[in-house]
């Protein structure tokens, strides 16, 4: 049990920072059942894998070179641990760590399987362990673009079928217009969510029948193609219901929808995978009924008598010593793999402890940040308050949250949002999840410019500002957002918040945890952005009140 402990560790931190993005994060919600089908998987192999038996290191002995190299790559990736810990703990919601962690808990799981049961086990549950992959999101420099892409040519496909069913609509980036308003909001921020659960399916099918390598390849495209093909169905539906009775009736049929049309993909990716299987069992029948024929039956008994007779007597009588020798090597070698599993353990509970030990000491040297709050401009006879839609609520699950838009004497049009994360766990995760040049290009705008940093000192508060101008055939609208981190000092800001230095300096400005805040501004009317800054540091002179400690 403790050889098997630090490796049940490592996948419940993996599992552990995943479970963030399958809960929050629609795209990625089949995430929870990933690891209930690597256990079936497992399952299906386990009966072969005991047929390989359990040869392990004694196939080479402590003197050869095959296991010592495993051993080295066993230890490298053990070590890499620990940065990939410590980076973990301050922005366990960037990519490239989670995927870090997923090749550290899976490639110290197969380099185990290895060393403690040889290449006949390791052949055997390679895949259904490396089939958690799936469930690992994608880096954003390559999710972004691809989503954005595939979720523009389905709305274009779904704008050119209502056309032909007589309804006008108009393409704006992901989003359609129709008369009665706009669709396809939460689609242009979540993408195309049922691709992934796709390719998912697709590989579990490939292996659930045991298919070869090219069929496994053509579920992929087979998926893809019908991904697409029921998302654009999904669409042309909500938007259909959008036309005839308004954009507020999407709500209804939203989520059935989708739940729909996943079981529909499933059933039809599983009616693939069950005609490849077929085709497969047919052509291994023929091959085997064609060398049947060829060989004959004389010629087949005749083999099988002559492999009868050395597998006689001699064969039998070697069998004993064999067996004993090897068993004599296994307990040796066995220690040895018990050793080198305790030896992980150690090092786990070190850097565990390291890391705790670390932020602990950082956050107490934090100084605590004056508590603020945000005050819309309601005097003003325009402002009117925004509804925030339940699909939004759901995504940034923000403890308090709230929005408007109103217009200044000067004719300059403003909408601002205001949300705000408790300290915990999640708060950074989920602050950091939308930003102007994630969300806007989605909905057709255009980033001229951005993000420029600006610090602005409102009433003794630092507030990191940045600046971005977009632009499309109806104008340019300027975007100011900041992410407001409690503790945090001047220094610890930096322009572009999804840079790889500002997502490692976490080590040394402690853990993402602490209270955020959210507060973004779009300004139409202004085509300078000099007068647009100055008249934003205006209004947060008027928003911005200190709240006064509790006693």
């Amino acid at each position: 049990m403790l050889v098997l402990l630090p490796f049940a560790y490592l996948w419940f931190r993996l599992i552990n920072n995943l479970r963030l993005e399958w809960a929050t994060n629609p795209q990625y919600s089949y995430g929870w059942v990933v690891p209930f089908l690597c256990v079936g998987l497992l399952m299906g192999r386990w009966q072969a894998a005991r047929d390989c038996g359990t040869t392990g290191l004694q196939d080479y002995g402590l003197a050869g070179r095959g296991p010592w190299s495993v051993v080295l790559f066993f230890a490298t990736l053990a070590f890499l641990y620990l940065p990939t810990r410590l980076v973990e703990e301050a922005t366990p919601e960037w990519r490239p760590i989670q995927w870090a962690l997923g090749i550290e808990a899976i490639g110290l799981t197969l380099c185990a399987v290895y060393l403690g049961k040889g290449r006949g086990w390791l052949r055997q549950v390679a895949f259904p362990i490396c089939f958690f992959f799936v469930a690992i999101p994608w880096p954003t420099v390559i999710e972004a673009p691809v989503i954005q892409s595939l979720t523009r040519i389905n709305s274009a496909v779904t704008v050119e079928l209502l056309g032909w069913f007589g309804i006008p609509a108009m393409q704006h980036g992901n989003l359609i217009e129709v008369s009665t308003g706009t669709v396809g909001v939460s689609e242009a921020c979540s993408g195309i969510r049922s691709f992934q659960t796709s390719l998912m399916i697709s590989l579990f099918f490939g292996e659930f029948y045991a298919m070869g390598l090219w069929r496994r390849l053509l579920l992929v495209p087979a998926g893809f193609i019908l991904a697409m093909a029921f998302n654009v169905c999904r669409m042309s539906f909500l938007t259909i219901v959008a036309a005839k009775n308004g954009v507020a009736a999407i709500a209804q049929y939203h989520d059935p929808a989708g739940i729909l049309i996943t079981l529909v993909c499933t059933a039809g990716m599983w009616g693939v995978a069950v005609l490849f299987s077929k085709r497969l069992k047919a052509e291994t029948l023929k091959a085997e009924m064609g060398e049947q024929k060829a060989q004959g039956r004389g010629q087949t008994s005749e083999v099988r008598g002559q492999l009868s007779e050395v597998r006689g007597p001699s064969a039998r009588e070697m069998a004993a010593p064999i067996s004993l020798g090897r068993s004599r090597d296994s307990a040796s070698q066995f220690s040895a793999f018990q050793r080198l599993g305790l030896a992980l353990l150690v090092w786990l509970a070190l850097v565990e402890v390291g890391a705790e030990l670390w932020y602990r000491h950082l956050e107490s040297h934090l100084a605590p940040s004056p508590q603020w709050s945000v005050m819309f401009p309601t005097d003003n006879p325009t402002f009117h308050t925004l509804p925030i839609s339940p699909d939004t609520a759901g995504l940034l699950r923000f403890d308090e949250g709230k929005q408007g838009a109103w217009q200044e004497a000067d004719g300059s049009r403003w909408q601002a949002f205001h949300f705000n994360w408790f300290p915990g766990r999640v708060a950074g995760y989920l602050a950091k999840r939308h930003t102007p040049e994630a969300c806007l290009p989605a909905a057709g705008w255009k980033m001229s410019s951005g993000p420029e940093l600006m610090v602005m000192r409102i009433k003794d508060i630092e507030l990191p500002m940045r600046h971005y101008v977009f632009e499309n055939s109806g104008g340019t609208i300027q975007v100011f957002q900041c992410r407001w981190e409690e503790g945090m000092s001047k220094q610890a800001y930096v322009q572009d918040e999804t840079s790889e230095f500002n997502l490692v300096r976490g080590i040394w400005a402690g853990r993402g945890n602490k209270g955020q805040k959210v507060l973004e501004f779009i300004i139409s009317g202004y085509q300078d952005s000099e007068q647009a800054q100055a008249a934003l540091a205006r209004q947060l002179q008027a928003m911005i009140q200190i709240d006064k400690p509790k006693s």
